[in-house]
């Protein structure tokens, strides 16, 4: 599909949808027919590629996702898809570095999971935007996070739509948004995630959080295109695994992902804000472990010895804090990011990792 003439900004952007795979054969059908339905922008002129990369998929992948492309997209006017194998070096980084080079020539390169669906209108929106505004070099889609994804890359509907969002992503939620009205957005969605092919971008090895690596490159910029902002109306859908082993493992492999990230010698470019809001990200998350004991001592002493006076008051509502459910959550938090600290000192994190999809 086609979403019309562009409205601003002139010619429309030709747009390079880029899907890395590895083992994806439960959820690869879905988006391919997700992104066959999908509004693309311009018209039947203009001209879109899909490259889906298979990192050495031993599930059938590859000849799921061959088949799916030809009969898809075989008669469509203004996209084309194909399959390439990643012949870089195994892992994302290498087969996000493989589907770029088969998308030389292309204005806007789209990275998108296996995994999650787009909403019908998301690239036409993401297009838009970077047509609107040239400064900005990089933007990622905004989250919903839902019970279950259609197995026909439909956007999700009825009670499989209902919001499985936590406390702590409606929390991010709002500090992306802070962060992207001044075009500084720290902590992009690697789901659906797109940028200018002219800035070069490529991911770093040894890297496994590949996507706050590129927003990294973006923002040590020291010239425009430099603006890193999210984009709402992009929408993408992910159904997040339920609580459990599965859920536990996904999210010591981000946090470790994210320790990787927090030691790594990068100084985005920009003026004291910018400085200050990276050393926030690379300090705070990994010293707060240590603190949260600090402050729990620090609660049950002034309660003790000052009660019932203000600091008593205070350090009674501190205790009690870490006691409530939001608190054990918060403790459960910290205790993960101290393991991944502890983990990635021993072993740094895989590029490659597969999970069960939903």
């Amino acid at each position: 599909m086609t979403g019309g003439e562009p409205e601003r900004g002139g010619a429309p952007l030709t747009v390079g949808i880029l899907v890395p795979c590895r083992n994806e054969a439960a959820v690869i059908g879905r988006k391919l027919a997700n992104l066959a339905r999908t509004i693309w922008p311009g018209t039947d002129a203009t001209s879109h590629r899909i490259v889906v990369v298979d990192d050495h998929s031993d599930d059938g992948t590859r000849e799921q996702a061959e088949e799916l492309c030809e009969r898809l997209f075989a008669g469509s006017p203004n996209v084309e898809a194909r399959v390439v194998a990643n012949e870089v070096r195994p892992g994302k980084p290498g087969a996000v570095r493989q589907g770029l080079a088969a998308l030389a020539g292309v204005d806007l390169i789209v990275l998108t999971d296996a995994d999650v669906v787009l909403g019908e209108d998301a690239l036409y929106e993401l297009e838009r935007a970077f047509r609107a505004d040239p400064r900005l070099a990089m933007a990622c889609g905004a989250p919903r996070h839902v019970v279950a994804v259609p197995a026909d890359g439909t956007r999700p509907r009825g009670a499989n739509a209902e919001s499985t969002a936590s406390p702590y992503d409606r929390i991010t939620a709002c500090v992306r948004g802070v962060e992207s009205r001044f075009g500084a957005l720290f902590s992009v969605h690697g789901q659906l995630l797109a940028w200018r092919a002219a800035l070069g971008l490529r991911p770093s090895f040894g890297i496994a959080a590949d996507d706050l690596d590129l927003m990294l490159q973006v923002r040590s910029r020291g010239c425009a295109p430099s603006a890193v902002r999210l984009v709402p109306e992009a929408t993408f859908y992910e159904a997040k695994p339920a609580p459990g082993p599965l859920a536990d493992e996904q999210a010591l492999r981000r946090a470790r992902a994210y320790v990787q990230i927090a030691r790594a010698e990068r100084h985005p470019h920009g003026g004291g804000a910018s400085r200050l809001q990276w050393l926030a990200y690379r300090r705070l998350p990994l010293a707060a472990p240590w603190l949260l004991p600090l402050a729990i001592v620090g609660g049950l002493l002034s309660l003790a010895l000052v009660a019932p006076g203000p600091a008593g008051s205070l350090g009674a509502l501190v205790a009690l804090g870490f006691v409530l459910p939001p608190g054990r959550r918060l403790c459960r938090l910290l205790a993960l990011i101290r393991r991944a600290g502890r983990l990635e000192r021993e072993t740094p994190v895989a590029e490659r990792w597969e999970m069960a999809r939903r």
